[in-house]
């Protein structure tokens, strides 16, 4: 097993997922306030930027609990896990299909989804 600097230090692929979260509610609730259109040009790109952000965390996160299932037992006995490994999988999927769109949606700015503009294929490279 791989070792790690930051481990035990409670910065955790999930935290890391609040932290976005957090930081994209901040936004959207900055973007909402200002009526200025330069400044409003300028909270759309930040807006934008912290769903990709948060996209990337969540996948990260995805990744990790996927591998953390698929992980062989100590024991000889079959996994209970092999299911959690499929719903984790099937979740990743929707989660990247859907992208930042489905992120803005979430967090309320429908306003800023895209339908003209495809999604990275690899959205973890921005």
């Amino acid at each position: 097993m791989a070792q790690w600097l930051g481990q035990f230090s409670g910065r955790t692929h999930g935290t890391r997922v609040q932290d976005a979260e957090d930081a994209l509610r901040h936004a959207v609730q900055a973007f909402h306030e200002v009526a200025a259109p330069q400044e409003r040009e300028r909270k759309v790109k930040n807006v934008r930027h912290l769903a990709k952000r948060l996209l990337q965390a969540r996948l990260r996160l995805l990744k990790a609990r996927l591998v953390r299932a698929r992980e062989p037992r100590l024991t000889d006995l079959a996994s209970r896990w092999t299911d959690g490994a499929d719903a984790v999988q099937a979740r990743e999927m929707t989660t990247r299909a859907a992208g930042v769109n489905a992120i803005l949606v979430e967090f309320g700015v429908e306003e800023l989804v895209r339908s003209d503009s495809p999604q990275p294929a690899n959205p973890e490279r921005g």
